[in-house]
């Protein structure tokens, strides 16, 4: 009789163990799914179109020979297309990676792919992207009403990006959009 109870607690317990995992691997699943929907979810917020409103050529640029009523004609009042992971700009397309900001005032950092940039903490051997990309290297995201430290929320989507041009690891042209 203690034989026969043992091996219907042990069968109880494999079935037991068995349904664990099956919910387990489906919880994984689920999971993945929802993390999948959660990172197009940053995409979908951002998407649109944003006009930009106002350019900076940093020194680098300037020492370089950019000059920053140039880079205003050739940005100023441009436009950008964000459509699921992917950024339209000057008839270019761009692969997008986005992460939940850690700075307080933005939404999203949004890297572009594939242009090398080294995503260390700042400091002055900071490689911005390879010297061969010519682009947008990163910007952030910020939600219309984001708070922007006691000063007024914002009152439309923004978007700060950092542009590279070619033969350069360092972002000349720092650019805002808002949504149109």
């Amino acid at each position: 009789m203690k034989r026969l109870i043992a091996v219907i607690m042990a069968a109880a317990m494999t079935l037991a163990l068995v349904s664990c995992g099956d919910d387990d691997s489906s919880k994984k699943s689920k999971s993945k799914s929802s993390s999948s929907q959660a990172s197009m979810k940053k995409f979908d917020e951002m998407a649109g179109e944003y006009e930009c409103y106002d350019v900076i050529t940093n020194f680098n640029g300037s020492d370089a020979g950019y000059r920053p009523s140039e880079a205003e004609e050739r940005f100023k009042g441009s436009t950008i297309k964000l459509e699921g992971d992917k950024l339209e700009m000057e008839g270019r397309e761009y692969d997008l990676k986005a992460s939940k900001s850690e700075n307080g005032y933005y939404t999203y950092m949004v890297v572009i792919k594939d242009n090398g940039y080294d995503e260390k903490p700042h400091n002055s051997d900071r490689k911005f992207c390879d010297e061969g990309f010519e682009g947008p290297v990163w910007f952030m995201y910020a939600k219309e009403g984001t708070d922007q430290g006691g000063e007024t929320p914002l009152d439309k989507d923004t978007i700060e990006m950092y542009y590279s041009p070619k033969g350069t690891q360092d972002w000349y042209f720092a650019l805002d959009f808002h949504r149109k």
